[in-house]
Order: C-alpha cells, then structure tokens, then sequence
C-alpha cells in the first residue's frame, strides 16, 4: 500500500515539474525574429499576417505557425536541416531562437 502511494506521489511531482518546465518562456525575442524574417525569409514568403504577398509554394508564415505539428522543437530542427527549394541559411542560435519565437507568436490559439 505505501509503495503504491510513494509511486502515485513520485508520479505526482514528476508531472508537476515537467508542466511548470513545460510552461517556461521559450528563448528567443519575437521582434527580432520578425526583422529576421523581414530580411531573409520575404523573398519567397509571407511573413507578416497583414501584407497581402503571396508567393507560389511558399507557405506564409501564419500558416506554418498554425499548423498542429508546429513547435519550437520541429522549427528548430527545420532550420537546422537543408530543404531542397530554400535556401541554405546558417542561422545563428540567437537568430533561430528569435525566428522561432516569431513564428509562435502568430499561432491562432495559443
């Protein structure tokens, strides 16, 4: 009986951490990643919700933010790998970081 109680309690706190991890701030500053994108990304998509630029097969960034699978995790890893129709951009951490905060920012429902 205790041990199934010391379990329940383990469990318990374990999940109470990892939800306050969870609800953490992400890195990044969400103005600068939209200067970023503002320089290297409008060539080919939209990245502000307000402009009215719409480029053939290059989805506008609202669009990539409300996408169900959109996190920080997967748009980190995008950017750290090469894409066939974009170009090889060598983000910085901090740039990434910035980008990503910016994209999240034009999530719908947060």
């Amino acid at each position: 009986m205790h041990s199934a109680l010391r379990y329940t309690f383990a469990v318990g706190l374990t999940m109470l951490m990892l939800s306050s991890a969870l609800a953490q701030d992400l890195p990044g500053d969400a103005n600068a990643g939209r200067s970023t994108a503002e320089t290297l990304c409008t060539s080919c998509h939209q990245t502000n919700p307000k402009e009215s630029l719409k480029v053939d097969n290059a989805p506008d960034f609202p669009t990539i933010a409300n996408i169900p699978t959109t996190t920080a995790l997967s748009l980190n890893v995008f950017f750290q790998t090469s894409h066939k129709n974009m170009p090889d951009f060598h983000l910085t951490r901090t740039q990434a970081d910035d980008l990503i905060a910016y994209i999240l920012s034009l999530k719908e429902n947060k």
